[in-house]
């Protein structure tokens, strides 16, 4: 009994802190040109979404302006547990299922205030980290097993967004030198529901977290514009701390149960819920960007990204009032290790002007932080991202239009039964992303 006691109340702390984090949430990037030449834009930075790409770039802009985008997203996430100890779980079968679709659109707003010769302003309004998944893959086990009503309807679901308010300054030192500097307020919003099996595939156990809180970061960059054609970006974000503050539920359903004598235990549910505080972590960043004018009116660029995710480490949820399960098993608080990796990204990115239009391109290639070890249906990341974009640009006077298309395919992920750990889920996963960029923007 205390063997199980133990095993419940770590699986509780599991279903709650576990699922605070994805890295699949992180956005390939902000605005429709930089998006379209795949994020190699740190050495080019020459428009108003250099706020999130290289502060300094904002430096060389001569004219005020303002920026108005969309990103709009449709990921395809899909788990198999066939072959896996799972399926012999009754709520399961062995088939493939796919996450619930669903279209997010991502707003974004960049101003810009630079006649200043030397000193220029911006703000600018994005979202840096969103999207999520939710599953309704469990079914409770039918007859003879009685359950009480009100079971989660989708058992699995995550979903997150961080909303970037971001005053930028730069200076220019020199005609081919400027420095710049971000700050990011964030508001940050989480929600997450799992389902997990503590000591009886007849008896789940659910959990329910939502928590939102504001925290601060920033960014800072210089670029360099070394020769006529070759410019050089250097940018990186600093690692910032959303406080979250919300709510908790955890819920142990049994079904009604008759012993041998024929005295029927009612089916219940057990648990409640308690107010919780939490952190969200965001990584530190640091990339370096080239960019090269091969013709007056085609541009080639590079960018290398490095972003220190091991920050995600641990998490400590508190929770006000401990949940309790049943007479001696509650949940109170937990510090769990992630063990998240570091990841590495590689931008090569084009743009060629062909009469009015801008024709774009662009390719990137990036590690997942997400070892075998944490990988669960609820995050989209499920392994190395292949990024193939196509964009377009026109110019109409002091009115700018763009657009881009973005196609992102994942490595495939098999976790065996030999691989189960108490932080993942076995089988094989897939995913993919199709995802479109719409902007306008006007000179003034």
């Amino acid at each position: 009994m205390k063997k199980c006691r133990t095993i419940l109340i770590v699986l509780c702390m599991t279903l709650l802190a576990g699922q605070l984090f994805a890295g699949g949430f992180a956005l390939t990037g902000v605005d429709s040109r930089s998006t379209s030449m795949a994020g190699a834009f740190r050495g080019l930075a020459d428009d108003p979404s250099a706020m999130y790409w290289n502060p300094a770039g904002l430096g060389f802009m001569n004219e005020n302006s303002i920026s108005l985008g969309g990103t709009f997203i449709m990921p395809t996430v899909k788990w198999d547990p066939s072959g896996t100890a799972l399926v012999n779980n009754p709520g399961y079968s062995a088939q493939e299922y796919e996450a619930n679709k669903k279209l997010t659109a991502f707003p974004s707003v960049f101003g810009t205030m630079a006649k200043s010769p030397r000193l220029k302003y911006g703000l600018a309004f994005y979202v840096p980290y969103g999207l999520g998944t939710t599953w309704d893959a469990y079914k409770l086990p039918g007859t003879p097993m009685v359950y009480v009503d009100g079971f989660p309807e989708d058992e699995m679901m995550s979903s997150i967004a961080v909303l970037d308010f971001h005053p930028t300054v730069a200076y220019r030192v020199m005609p081919n030198f400027s420095v710049g500097a971000g700050l990011s307020v964030m508001y940050g919003m989480i929600d997450i529901d799992q389902i997990k099996f503590p000591d009886n595939p007849y008896v789940p156990l659910t959990s329910e977290l939502s928590g939102t809180g504001i925290g601060f970061g920033g960014n800072l960059g210089v670029l360099y514009k070394a020769t006529e054609r070759l410019s050089i970006g250097l940018a990186g974000k600093l690692p910032a701390e959303i406080p979250l503050e919300g709510d908790a539920s955890v819920y142990l359903w049994t079904p009604a149960q008759a012993d041998t004598l024929g005295n029927v235990t009612p089916a219940m549910k057990l648990g409640g819920k308690s107010d919780i505080e939490a952190t969200l972590n965001i990584p530190a960043e640091l990339g370096i960007g080239l960019a090269y004018k091969i013709s007056p009116v085609w541009t080639l660029s590079l960018d290398y990204a490095y972003t220190m995710w091991e920050n995600l480490e641990t998490v400590k949820i508190e929770m006000d009032d401990p949940i309790t399960i049943m007479p001696g098993m509650e949940v109170s608080e937990s510090e769990l290790v992630l063990n998240w990796e570091n990841s590495s990204r590689i931008s090569l990115g084009t743009e060629y002007k062909l009469g009015c239009n801008k024709i774009r391109a662009g390719f990137f290639f990036e590690q997942t932080p997400i070892p075998e070890a944490t990988q669960i249906p609820t995050i989209s990341d499920v392994g190395n991202k292949y990024s193939t974009n196509l964009g377009w640009g026109r110019q109409i006077g002091n009115f700018g239009v763009n657009a881009n298309m973005q196609y992102i395919m994942f490595d495939e992920r098999e976790i065996t039964d030999s691989g189960q750990t108490a932080d993942n889920v076995a089988g094989s996963y897939n995913s993919q992303s199709l995802s479109g960029n719409i902007g306008l923007s006007y000179k003034f």
